[in-house]
């Protein structure tokens, strides 16, 4: 059990191996460059599943609700009654996962607004609903070309022609995703919308005040066609590339500091961390930093990563251990590499999606990943931009 906090001499951030810091204020702003990108009926929700992609539910929904985001997307159950104390009553809470059995009474006292995805689900959530005189909305999910979640063509179908196929649903919104909207020029985005708008029209037969759903991030900048009513902004909030083929539109959220622990000088060519893998030349300059993959630093990264001290790139020497990263320092000047310095792994000059490309990964991989031993500094977002 930690020490009482009243007990301690030292801060949280001193005890820390290193420091992640999440600016708040780029975080609404980017919130607010997606929404501007948006037709003016499009609701710009926040995707906020995994701890808000490793950031932190509770401060960025904080953030994100006082900027005006009205609708939060997480994945599971205990996510959103997570979420719920958090945002208040007012936000709609969407729950992608759907109700596993069992748990529709907690989706339906905490308000949270369930995504139904198999005809299991649509009959159980209906039947609740009619037995417990539940009238609550729902997100009915259907897949346009990805096989993942969704109901196919032949469900939506049978459902559809069913007269009771759809009984006791209020639904919100009907929902697809798409697979391929970081590569525009894609066919399949295209058919993917096709088949969307075809099975909305259809829907609306049933529900004529049924909305749509189909963009991610990605999907935001496909253009109007593909926003609908309801749009589901994720990585893009937290500064990733929604278009890597191009320069990234989103300004940068994070930074990750790992400490120094150590300087040394090597006095005769030896290797360097498990496995011998690098070889450091006689008279290199070495630092090791208190993180490693136990932190959600890749263990695949030091193949040929790199982080900078100052404005000095530094190469990591041999592998990433669990607690542990070496780099060579030995471009860099002593007086930088003093008592309190720090190599930065994610910055300015060296981006989430650019360590995601250096480890054979994505960015929203690296996000994630983020470890809970870190100090988490979080910027605020001024008072302007929450009105």
């Amino acid at each position: 059990m930690p020490a009482p906090a009243a007990l301690l001499h030292s801060t949280p951030e001193a005890r820390a191996g290193a420091v992640l810091t999440v600016d708040l204020a780029a975080l609404v702003e980017n919130w607010r460059l997606l929404k501007r990108k948006a037709a003016p009926a499009c609701d710009m929700g926040a995707v906020v599943k995994a701890d808000a992609y490793g950031l932190g539910l509770e401060p960025v929904a904080r953030a994100l609700k006082a900027a005006g985001c009205a609708t939060f997307y997480v994945a599971h159950l205990d996510e959103g009654l997570a979420l719920r104390p958090i945002v208040g009553p007012e936000p709609r809470v969407v729950v992608m996962h759907g109700p596993n059995p069992g748990t529709e009474r907690d989706f339906a006292g905490q308000r949270l607004i369930p995504v139904l995805s198999t005809p299991q689900q649509v009959k159980a959530w209906g039947s609740f609903a009619q037995a417990n005189d539940v009238l609550m909305e729902s997100l009915v999910q259907i897949d346009t070309g990805m096989n993942r979640l969704g109901l196919t063509e032949s469900e939506f179908a049978g459902l559809m022609n069913d007269p009771d196929g759809f009984a006791g649903l209020t639904p919100l919104a009907l929902m697809s995703h798409l697979a391929v909207a970081e590569t525009p020029a894609h066919g399949l985005n295209a058919q993917q919308r096709a088949r969307f708008a075809s099975a909305l029209s259809t829907f609306r037969l049933k529900f004529g005040d049924a909305k749509g759903s189909l963009a991610n991030s990605a999907g935001i900048f496909l253009g109007t066609g593909f926003q609908y009513d309801f749009a589901r902004p994720g990585a893009a909030l937290y500064g990733v590339n929604p278009n890597p083929d191009g320069p990234n539109p989103m300004i940068p959220v994070v930074r990750l500091q790992a400490k120094i622990l150590q300087v040394r000088r090597v006095d005769a060519p030896s290797p360097v961390g498990y496995g011998a893998t690098f070889q450091a030349p006689d008279g290199a300059k070495l630092a090791t930093v208190s993180m490693g993959y136990a932190d959600g630093l890749l263990r695949s990264w030091g193949a040929g990563g790199h982080g900078h001290v100052d404005d000095v790139k530094v190469p990591v020497a041999g592998r990433v251990s669990m607690d542990l990263t070496t780099f060579d320092v030995s471009a860099v000047a002593a007086s930088s590499l003093g008592p309190g310095a720090m190599v930065d792994i994610i910055g300015s000059r060296q981006s989430v999606d650019d360590l995601a490309a250096a480890s054979g990964t994505i960015g929203y991989e690296i996000l994630t990943a983020l470890g809970r031993r870190y100090h988490r500094r979080y910027l605020p977002a001024p008072a302007a931009a929450r009105k």
